[in-house]
């Protein structure tokens, strides 16, 4: 039998436990692979959206490949730590250091190689959905086949490199190692796991100190929480535990003996990788809530925005130049439309961080003729009619009727007579509350902007469409939408060559390109999602391998003296349970946590919805693997039950 031989019947005799790391591998070829056919296709940079497109996926690029690099040098380290018997033998019967470097290096290899054939060829096959589907979720074009070489080529160089790298810097963990500790492999006697509860205190200091800067410092709360979240299984945990051994009336009941004495020990030894499966988890979990409430987001912003076109001009004379290429392509389309004009200014409220658009009581009449307001009724002197939806009443309680605002620029006192509640944002200015005032007093205030503040007079012209009703968000083929997306494209044009223009908002064109924004990370964050889940699964189950020889020991000793194949499939369940589930819990609360603090800054409306959703998925993915994992683990156990 030759050298490669014996290394690849290594591999097929370890092939169980070389499956997860195998196909984790290939999904992760798979998924690089199938950006790469995204970034090198030949047709990607024809609209913005692709290009914008191909600039995160190489971003993506890179953070799979780290994660890869990260993901195979565990993977392979925990394998090798499991070998130190078999590697102890050979060197006894003759092996060299180099002869062990070598069988190593093959067998990593070998597995490398299958990896990438086998993700590649995955990629290939998918090839045709992964396109289309790319293409439907971000708004472009069909992309059609070609052959992917330079994708082909960039893939199979960067994981041939990734993985000649890893087996040669895992020699490491052979080299450093004697005989004696190579025989005894995972059979040396196991410490009592030491805890301190300084440091316990310290982790619960670190997690609420990256609860009360979550929105102040994003950096000082993410590595807070991180280093809090290390401490939470490092010692925490383990002390929950230590009390838990401590009371008789939970300890001695049944098989709570056997897993929690177990359990404290179990969870130390697999701190690291509970706190490494809690992040990826959480990171991934933030990342889908994330995304559904800016979806949520977005359809609430088309809904509660009244007016399809709006064109804001800083001269009023040129408004027939201005407007005159928006009708025209109006009535090309023969849409029904009216048009009105309203005229504000901007002002920032003293002693309040609400921004006011100040409105005379004619422009507002057009408006809520047009929206089937009530009107503001007579004003006289400095009194004004605060104007605000439901939400923005929500938002900002301090507001409402009998209350007075001091305006900063310019220095006047409004007084708040009558509060008018919409179901929509009625102001033309986005993100302010309205104030309709007199227009005598309009026109005092006016007077007394100081010059370097007369951008701040506002004309704005209102296309009102009665068949586009605001009510649900439109599809990719309806006219408001297409419209929508061609006059950003056709304002973003006139822009670049230099053409004056003043700005353009359509309502259609607004849910457009948040939507393909939404589709894009959308996109991009469910192969991500996909990726980080099967390889924290992949993470758990490479762990139990490792440490199943002991817990055969102890299960074989235990049935000889009365231990049940039930009880002993309940204690190993509920153990294995603890180490899948305790990550999806923790990683659940701090999106919650993290989402709820974050919100406001964000803009977000309920986030709780989308991250019990996003928590769900994850949860029912690992009650999967959990199923799959403890079916096959606890079967391998009874076998060697007396």
């Amino acid at each position: 039998m030759s050298f490669r031989q014996f290394a690849f019947n290594n591999v097929k005799r370890n092939a169980r436990a070389y499956f997860a790391y195998f196909l984790s591998s290939s999904f992760m070829v798979m998924v690089f692979f199938t950006y790469a056919l995204f970034i090198f296709h030949p047709d990607i940079d024809r609209t913005q959206i692709g290009s914008n497109v191909q600039l995160v996926m190489q971003i993506m690029e890179c953070v799979i490949y780290i994660f890869a690099f990260l993901f195979v040098l565990y993977s392979i380290g925990t394998f090798l730590k499991a070998r130190n018997k078999e590697f102890g033998i050979l060197t006894i019967l003759g092996a060299t250091q180099g002869q062990l470097s070598k069988l190593v290096f093959v067998e990593n290899m070998l597995i490398g190689t299958l990896s990438i054939v086998t993700g590649v060829l995955a990629g290939l096959v998918l090839s045709k959905l992964f396109l289309a589907l790319s293409a439907r979720m971000i708004g472009i074009e069909e992309l059609g086949l070609y052959f992917p070489t330079k994708a082909l080529l960039f893939t199979v160089s960067a994981f041939i490199l990734l993985f000649l790298v890893i087996s040669a810097f895992t020699l490491i963990f052979i080299n450093r190692n004697r005989v004696l500790e190579l025989l005894m492999g995972s059979s040396k006697p196991k410490k009592e796991p030491k805890v301190s509860v300084l440091i316990s205190l310290l982790g619960i200091l670190l997690l609420a100190i990256g609860y009360y800067e979550l929105d102040k410092s994003l950096f000082i709360a993410a590595v807070t929480g991180i280093a809090g979240t290390y401490f939470f299984f490092t010692q925490i945990t383990v002390l929950v535990f230590r009390l838990l051994k401590k009371s008789r009336r939970v300890t001695w009941r049944g098989t709570n003996l056997i897993w929690i004495s177990e359990m404290a020990y179990k969870i130390k030894d697999n701190a690291r990788i509970l706190f490494m499966v809690t992040v990826v988890t959480a990171i991934c979990c933030m990342a889908v809530a994330f995304i559904m409430s800016t979806n949520q987001r977005t359809q609430s912003r088309y809904q509660e925005d009244p007016y399809p076109i709006r064109v804001f001009l800083n001269q009023p004379s040129q408004d027939q130049a201005e407007l005159a290429p928006i009708k025209q392509k109006l009535n090309e389309e023969g849409i029904q439309y009216q048009i009105f004009s309203t005229e504000s200014y901007v002002a920032q409220a003293s002693g309040r961080k609400q921004v006011v658009s100040i409105m005379p009581v004619d422009s507002y009449e057009h408006i809520s003729q047009a929206l089937g307001l009530p009107e503001a009724g007579p004003l006289q002197g400095n009194q004004a009619v605060l104007v605000q939806s439901d939400k923005e009443a929500k938002n900002n309680p301090a507001w409402g009727q009998q209350s007075s605002v001091k305006l900063n620029d310019p220095e006047a006192r409004l007084q708040i007579i009558k509060e008018i509640r919409t179901e929509k944002e009625v102001s033309t200015v986005p993100d302010t509350n309205l104030l309709i005032v007199e227009r005598s007093l309009y026109e005092q205030l006016k007077k007394q902007i100081p010059e370097t503040k007369s951008d701040g007079i506002i004309y704005s012209y209102i296309f009102m469409v009665p068949v586009w009703s605001g009510g649900i968000a439109p599809e990719r083929d309806d006219e408001e939408y297409q419209l929508g997306m061609e006059a950003i494209q056709w304002n973003n044009e006139r822009i670049k060559k230099g053409e004056p223009s003043d700005m353009l908002i359509t309502r259609g064109g607004m849910y457009g390109s948040n939507e393909q924004a939404v589709s894009m990370m959308s996109f991009i964050g469910i192969f991500i999602a996909s990726l980080l889940s099967v390889c924290s699964a992949s993470f758990l189950y490479f762990k139990l391998h490792s440490e199943l020889r002991q817990d055969q020991q102890m299960y074989t000793s235990m049935s000889k003296i009365g231990l049940q194949v039930s009880e002993m499939g309940k204690s190993s369940s509920i153990q294995i349970a603890v180490l899948f589930f305790i990550p999806i819990f923790v990683s659940a609360i701090q999106t919650l946590v993290v989402l709820n603090r974050v919100r406001e800054g964000f803009d977000l409306d309920d986030v709780n919805q989308p991250v019990f959703m996003a928590s769900a998925v994850f949860l029912i993915v690992q009650t999967v693997y959990f199923l799959l994992v403890s079916s096959r683990y606890i079967q391998k156990l009874k076998r060697v039950m007396v």
